[in-house]
């Protein structure tokens, strides 16, 4: 079950997208073609090169992008996907129930998110919750279900995501890389990223960083990381960091936590 209230697509989702199989991926894969617009939920498509190629408007909830298998001696070999500049902006992600599993994906390039700012999106469903109507799954803006534990998430740009943080179904980053990436307009708040690498990352006017997981290792690189258009804010922040030092602004500034 998503967020949503949902256990699958609604049928207006389904009938607009084509459902494929594992195999007619590999076949459009064959083929050079993208896999935009399709129904994916649940596939497992480890193993696959989906280098440069682009999942827009598709569902890909519950999809299995890493897996394991055994060789004809009873040794275990990791199935790693290759998604290097690969794009899901608009892809439908956002599940509270199964994972939609990314571990140890070569990423590096990719990107991920939506057209649509958060902002906007947030004052829309507000309109759609007065108004007696509810956002379904393809339009929650979210990564919840979101695992990339271990995944090469080098110089990937995020946009207008929020990650779910503090829903119990938070994107997870253990051991992930997200150095000399690009996050910008997305709601951070809760994400723990005390154990994934962040060298050299932007963080460009997030929503919110409450409650946002760091090490201690990593308080300069946070600080560094945040850019804000609005210029008072920027200064107010600056000078939090002169007057206080990097950890103190982060955690009175942003209410950042320090582990």
């Amino acid at each position: 079950m998503n967020e949503f209230g949902q256990d699958a697509a609604p049928k207006s989702e389904i009938e607009k997208l084509e459902k494929i199989t594992r195999e007619e991926v590999e076949a459009r894969l064959a083929r050079g073609e993208n896999l935009e617009n399709l129904y994916l939920v649940d596939l497992d498509l480890a193993g696959l090169d989906f280098e440069g190629k682009s999942f827009r408007g598709s569902d890909i909830r519950g999809v299995y992008f890493y897996g394991e298998k055994r060789d004809e001696n009873g040794k275990i070999i990791e199935l790693i996907t290759n998604l290097r500049r690969s794009d899901f902006t608009d892809t439908t992600i956002a599940d509270t129930g199964q994972d939609t599993i990314f571990g140890r994906v070569e990423a590096e390039g990719a990107t991920f998110g939506f057209t649509e700012d958060l902002i906007s999106r947030r004052n829309r469903h507000a309109a759609m919750n007065n108004s007696g109507e509810r956002p379904d799954a393809a339009d929650s803006g979210g990564l919840y279900g979101f695992n990339g534990g271990g995944g090469n998430f080098k110089k990937t740009k995020w946009d207008n995501i929020d990650f779910g943080g503090d829903s119990g179904s938070e994107a997870l980053f253990p051991g992930a890389d997200l150095s000399e990436g690009e996050i910008v307009g997305s709601d951070l708040s809760g994400l723990d990223l005390s154990t994934t690498k962040i060298d050299g990352i932007k963080i460009k006017d997030p929503l919110s960083l409450q409650g946002l997981i760091i090490s201690e290792q990593q308080i300069d690189t946070l600080a560094k990381a945040i850019e804000l258009s609005d210029e008072k804010e920027r200064q107010k922040f600056a000078e939090e960091v002169k007057q206080k030092g990097s950890r103190k602004a982060l955690e009175d500034y942003f209410k950042v936590i320090i582990k």
